[in-house]
């Protein structure tokens, strides 16, 4: 195969894992999630919660498989022979971003844990804060609470945040 070949290739790669990471991020916080379950899949996670397995905790591994991977896709990049200068600074700035985007998840999760005792899922990227709170219901001063945790942990206005209670 030849270099331009393999460098088409690997970027579609590297296409192919931010869009799907993308959609499922989509997938889980828009709300639509709970209405495209099946009745079995949702015997299934019920089953799964009551076996110990916490969904919060399986979204979390899923997302850091994902996340690995696009590191891994992102590193060939870097590291290919055939690519040009522009698309080695592009790919490192999107493992830049990735890598914020990363800390900032795991800083408010814990920062969430820690003050409000419960567990969350934060999902950002640049003009979009998503957080799933295990809570079947939330009060106005837990989601004022969340919501400063999540301004001041991510630097996004509050109108870029969607605080959402599990379904």
């Amino acid at each position: 195969m030849s270099g331009k070949g393999k460098r088409t290739l690997l970027l579609c790669s590297l296409l192919l894992a931010v869009v799907g990471a993308g959609y499922a991020n989509y997938v889980i916080t828009s709300g639509g999630f709970g209405a495209e379950i099946t009745p079995t899949a949702q015997q299934q996670t019920a089953q799964k919660e009551e076996d110990g397995q916490d969904v919060f905790a399986a979204f979390k591994e899923e997302r850091e498989t994902t996340r690995t991977q696009e590191m891994s896709y992102i590193d060939s990049v870097i590291s290919s022979a055939e690519t040009d200068e522009k698309t080695k600074n592009e790919a490192q700035s999107q493992k830049l971003s990735l890598a914020a985007n990363m800390e900032s998840e795991l800083l408010t999760e814990g920062v969430i844990k820690t003050k409000l005792g419960v567990n969350a899922v934060v999902t950002v990227k640049e003009g979009a804060v998503n957080v799933v709170v295990d809570k079947t219901e939330l009060s106005d001063s837990e989601v004022a609470q969340i919501a400063d945790i999540v301004m001041s942990q991510t630097d996004e206005a509050a109108s870029n945040i969607k605080i959402m209670p599990k379904v």
